[in-house]
């Protein structure tokens, strides 16, 4: 049987907020059967990683990249290249990320997914002529912790419907806290 690998750097919000993207995945797959929008929990992608290039200390020198004292709030969905996500305004943290994980190990290649500054909602198996009417309310919440995480993710169903057969499982985490200016 043939399966795809990938690896992904996360961010993991905190319980509340993992409950509020949690209950939006959940309406989305009990009001339109959508698959797709519980196959990976409650996670903000910052960037697919080429497994060999990933080193020791990765999460700790991304954490760097971001000021301590950082905050984000969730906010409403955007569709992003067929996907659907719960967007993040982060004020500059996620970016700092994502910089950060490309330049030491990006994956060159496509991801399951776009990288995007929001929770993964899924929605890729939803017809595109009715994509628009999908619009679920995300409340709004600030949070201030979260965690940072490599995830390792493994299809047996490869292609277009990757979400049918998918395991994935966090390898590594750590606080993301920020650096401290001295």
């Amino acid at each position: 049987m043939a399966s795809e690998s990938f690896y992904l750097c996360a961010i993991v919000a905190p319980g509340s907020v993992e409950a509020e993207v949690g209950r939006v995945q959940a309406a989305l797959f009990s009001d339109h059967g959508l698959v797709s929008a519980q196959a990976v929990p409650p996670m903000v992608p910052v960037a697919f990683l080429d497994p060999g290039r990933i080193p020791r200390g990765l999460l700790s020198r991304l954490d760097q990249r971001v000021q301590a004292g950082w905050s984000a709030c969730l906010a409403e969905t955007a569709w992003v290249e067929g996907h659907l996500y719960a967007r993040v305004e982060s004020s500059g943290t996620w970016s700092a990320l994502r910089a950060g994980a490309m330049e030491e190990c990006g994956l060159p290649g496509a991801g399951l997914f776009p990288a995007a500054e929001g929770f993964y909602l899924g929605c890729a198996d939803a017809p595109a002529d009715g994509r628009a009417s999908i619009r679920p309310r995300v409340e709004p919440r600030r949070f201030r912790t979260a965690q940072l995480a490599l995830v390792a993710l493994q299809t047996l169903a490869p292609g277009p419907a990757w979400w049918n057969e998918l395991y994935w499982e966090i390898t590594e985490e750590r606080p993301l806290r920020g650096r401290r200016e001295r």
